[in-house]
């Protein structure tokens, strides 16, 4: 009916419609492109083919990828739900969303207070004003309902799994794990629902995402499986936040990977050895935030090779023949553990740092002409 008096008020031909069937989360309304035009062709009016717009102007790659993943469930399981598009392309590159599972409600108020102030929190809608009470008056928090339409910068989709109905919960599960069966679509219809309910909270964000349970439950803990799961064909959605530390709480685990390879590569760019210790020590401290053990080991490694090349900083003390040999020993040790790494640059700066204290002349040719002119010479082929 409202679409008929729009026809008519706008005379023909003068109206614009634009839409996503995947958000059509409005009790009692649903709409599909073939029923608009024949709306449209019941008043006279000339009703162009629906142009599809495919390009994402809010939202990173990194959010988009996991909405496609909510679309892949709901065109997989409920086909007749939704006319099935395209999934949206981002214009940009972006971190995937964080997963906080066991919150607290005082940890939530001291994130929402200081460092995710102004981030905007989705819940179902007949839960908004509960949590608005329970997050001190917070301003910001949203029915997803309620949001339909609107774009935040940062947003919190809370409880939203913990808060689909006890009759759903196993269903849930059974649908985000891949155990659902043929029948799913009749049996549960209510669960396209709250599919496209998920798919409009998730689309909301501009920047950044997370996804926090602040309990444990059947639907919950089971999408938090599936959303930070790795498939051979793709990476996870998702990634998991430690709750434990509420600084990390304020980056994604793919921003803290970026952080820390930023502050490692300024690392290698410094002559400064303080400077490249302290921004060493950030790195490491970033790529702990995550579960790549790989990266932080690898920075390690740079930092314990920077600690070394201080120790032999000019002006040198007299050496005893033993010291020297501790010296070459170490050295050696490091050379070994940066190649494996891949930090030849590094490997470079603890062969001219430990030149002067090398026991022989016989020693730093060796060393010269069968290791060091190798990595000189690749590093020109790059």
């Amino acid at each position: 009916l409202e679409i008929l008096l729009f026809f008519y008020l706008s005379g023909p031909n003068g109206l614009f419609l634009a839409g996503d069937p995947a958000q059509s989360v409005v009790e009692g309304t649903e709409f599909r492109f073939e029923e608009v035009r024949g709306v449209g062709h019941f008043v006279g009016s000339v009703i162009q083919k629906p142009k599809t717009v495919n390009v994402n102007f809010r939202s990173h790659s990194g959010i988009l990828n996991c909405a496609g993943g909510v679309l892949d469930l709901m065109f997989t399981h409920f086909p007749s739900s939704a006319k099935q598009l395209k999934k949206d392309k981002g214009l940009f590159q972006g971190s995937r969303p964080g997963v906080l599972l066991g919150i607290s409600i005082d940890q939530l108020n001291i994130l929402l207070g200081d460092k995710l102030k102004g981030a905007v929190v989705l819940t179902h809608d007949e839960s908004a004003r509960h949590w608005r009470r329970l997050l001190d008056d917070y301003k910001l928090v949203y029915g997803v309902r309620e949001a339909k339409g609107l774009e935040f910068k940062t947003v919190i989709v809370l409880d939203f799994f913990r808060e689909i109905p006890s009759s759903l919960q196993k269903p849930w599960r059974e649908l985000v794990l891949g155990r659902a069966t043929q029948d799913f679509e009749s049996s549960y219809p209510l669960a396209s629902t709250f599919l496209k309910l998920l798919y409009t909270g998730v689309t909301r964000s501009i920047e950044k995402l997370f996804f926090v349970e602040t309990k444990s439950s059947t639907a919950g803990d089971a999408t938090m499986r599936w959303l930070t799961k790795k498939d051979s064909d793709r990476t996870s959605y998702a990634t998991r936040n430690n709750i434990n530390d509420v600084e990390a709480m304020s980056m994604t685990s793919d921003e803290f990977i970026s952080e820390g390879i930023n502050n490692a590569e300024l690392a290698q760019s410094l002559d400064e050895l303080g400077q490249a210790q302290l921004l060493l020590e950030r790195s490491i401290w970033c790529f702990e935030q995550t579960d790549i053990i790989e990266l932080a080991a690898k920075a390690r490694i740079h930092y314990s090779s920077i600690l070394f090349r201080q120790e032999l900083q000019p002006p040198y003390d007299e050496k005893s023949a033993n010291d020297r040999a501790v010296i070459e020993m170490r050295a050696a040790q490091l050379i070994e553990s940066l190649t494996k790494e891949g930090l030849f640059f590094e490997v470079l700066n603890i062969f001219l740092s430990v030149t002067p204290f090398l026991s022989s002349e016989y020693a730093k040719e060796e060393l010269e002409k069968r290791f060091i002119r190798k990595i000189r010479l690749a590093g020109r082929e790059e």
